[in-house]
């Protein structure tokens, strides 16, 4: 019995000087649930950290669950449930509801749970990465799966139609010189480029010109109250060039606003010529791009000119830790939350996903691995968000009903695009609505 005694009290004060979290195995084990959107392969990888998390804490059950395939319906079904006092322990939330989660009260930072030695971590994660999540000097969620959008277009096609198939439009001028010379050749395709009908494109391009869309610096230094789309020269270039791309006939879309598989189909269907979608549909893409028999490129997100190097913000979710849980159950889920993101499960995710790696010494070691020398696509994304410069513009804007004002944006474009609306009246009315919907939002927060 006394060596029994002797032994917890080395295991303690081991744990004590090393910052390790011990979990007695003769008690109950702590059990948390972790709810994402993946309810395909990658559920697969998931479970697998998950087993490896657990083996290595056997006092610690975790449960994934793919609780919904859409980011807005799972983080409504996240909020019903603690409401209901039933709370998921660790919650995947889409970038854009950042403040919206910050709002509802039912999450914790992740910066108030964690030990020093994880919090001294972070500092190996993408700078713009790191920005996006932090708000009023708090590290809200940890970064998981990120991503920013690609260029992908057909090389065969390029070639048939005069163009170096090596040699990617990098800008939106370029992109239209490119469209003219596709759709003027023996091609018969139902447009030049598609792309889903979605804000996020739109926040990209106007971080890349170093421009803002919300007040208070993006959200940033201050809640948001009013968006800056009227008076935006950035936000004006995007949408006329798009409406311009759309008269020539060279755009084209689904009809359907954040269609992202649609337009993917569209493009691996060989209808268009280039497409632009997200980092994350890079493995499927490559795959299905061989199977139809075309050489695929891949290229970063066109500038909207030469002057727009300021870099991306960054796109896909990050892990929330819920405010009502025990204290075991805090700690268990912040030590597994950290253990799905540090550098060998963060290599793991991104090579069976094609998300970015976060952290800084990911890319470093698959570097010296030669990964990337063997899949120079997947360092395309990877690059462009390491290169982002760290500031409000590519921190990205926080406001609280980001959907709402999302949909208002992408229904300012449609009236554009679709039925040739003036770009500046239609981006003063949809203002006049962003605006409106924010005040009685924020009217909760007085």
């Amino acid at each position: 019995m006394k060596k029994i005694i002797t032994s917890i009290a080395l295991m303690l004060i081991l744990s004590l000087l090393l910052g390790i979290t011990v979990y007695a195995q003769d008690e109950d084990p702590v059990e948390i649930t972790f709810v994402h959107i993946f309810d395909d392969d990658r559920q697969l990888i998931v479970q697998e950290i998950a087993d490896a998390f657990m083996a290595e804490n056997p006092g610690i059950v975790v449960t994934p669950v793919a609780l919904n395939p859409l980011y807005d319906e799972l983080f409504n079904q996240a909020l019903l449930a603690a409401d209901q006092g039933t709370p998921y322990n660790v919650v995947q939330v889409v970038e854009g509801l950042t403040q919206q989660a910050i709002d509802s009260g039912y999450f914790v930072p992740v910066s108030a749970s964690s030990s020093e030695e994880q919090l001294e971590s972070l500092n190996d994660i993408i700078p713009a990465v790191l920005a996006y999540y932090s708000l009023d000097d708090e590290i809200w969620s940890l970064p998981w799966n990120s991503s920013n959008p690609l260029l992908y277009y057909n090389k065969t096609m390029f070639e048939v139609a005069g163009l170096d198939p090596e040699d990617a439009p990098s800008t939106f001028a370029e992109i239209t010189a490119a469209c003219e010379a596709i759709m003027a050749s023996e091609l018969e395709l139902e447009g030049c480029i598609n792309w889903p009908m979605e804000a996020w494109f739109v926040e990209q391009w106007v971080a890349m010109q170093g421009g803002v869309i919300i007040n208070n610096d993006n959200g940033r230094s201050a809640r948001a109250t009013e968006v800056l789309w009227d008076e935006s020269e950035e936000l004006l270039l995007i949408m006329e060039w798009w409406a311009d791309l759309a008269e020539s006939g060279y755009y084209t879309y689904s009809g359907t606003a954040g269609d992202y598989n649609g337009e993917g189909l569209s493009f691996l269907s060989q209808q268009t010529a280039i497409t632009l979608n997200s980092t994350a549909g890079l493995t499927l893409i490559q795959n299905f791009s061989a199977a139809q028999g075309f050489e695929l490129g891949v290229a970063p997100l066109p500038r909207p000119n030469e002057e727009a190097t300021n870099g991306l913000t960054v796109g896909g979710a990050s892990l929330w830790l819920s405010a009502d849980q025990t204290e075991a159950e805090l700690q268990a889920a912040t030590d597994f939350i950290f253990f799905l993101t540090n550098v060998d499960n963060d290599i793991v995710w991104h090579v069976g996903t094609g998300y970015i790696p976060n952290r800084l010494s990911s890319i470093e070691i698959l570097t010296e691995q030669g990964y990337y020398d063997e899949n120079p696509n997947f360092l395309i994304a990877v690059e462009q968000q390491a290169n982002s410069t760290a500031n409000v513009a590519t921190a990205g804007a926080v406001i609280g009903p980001g959907e709402e004002v999302s949909d208002i944006i992408i229904a300012a474009f449609q009236s554009v695009v679709d039925n040739g609306s003036d770009p500046q009246e239609v981006l003063s009315a949809a203002a006049e609505l962003a605006d409106a919907v924010l005040q009685d939002y924020n009217a909760f927060f007085e």
